[in-house]
């Protein structure tokens, strides 16, 4: 091959799965997905019901379930929540491979 072995010795870091320290960034990605009223839980950001908000009690478009009365209120209002999850996913500096871990 005709690579000079800077270039092979950065191909083979990538293939072992290490990565150069200063060649990866990271962002907060912010994801919504719909859940069923059985898979609420404390701590989750409800941002969408699968009802006009205007039918339910709620004061305010968008909220955390904070405790058990705002949860079961929830599961009686609606049977479908969308709620949102940020992840933190770390981005190579060519953008060509992302890895996305723990999710908040």
């Amino acid at each position: 091959m005709f690579f000079s072995k800077k270039k092979n010795n950065a191909r083979q870091t990538v293939r072992s799965g290490k990565r150069p320290a200063s060649a990866v960034s990271s962002r907060i990605v912010a994801e919504s997905r719909w859940l069923h009223r059985n898979q609420l839980e404390l701590g989750m950001y409800v941002n969408e019901l699968d009802r006009p908000w205007e039918e339910t009690g709620f004061l305010f478009q968008g909220f955390r379930i904070d405790d058990y009365d705002t949860l079961k209120a929830v599961q009686e209002a609606t049977e479908y929540a969308s709620v949102q999850t940020e992840k933190l996913a770390f981005i190579s500096s060519n953008g060509a491979n992302r890895l996305v871990s723990a999710a908040r």
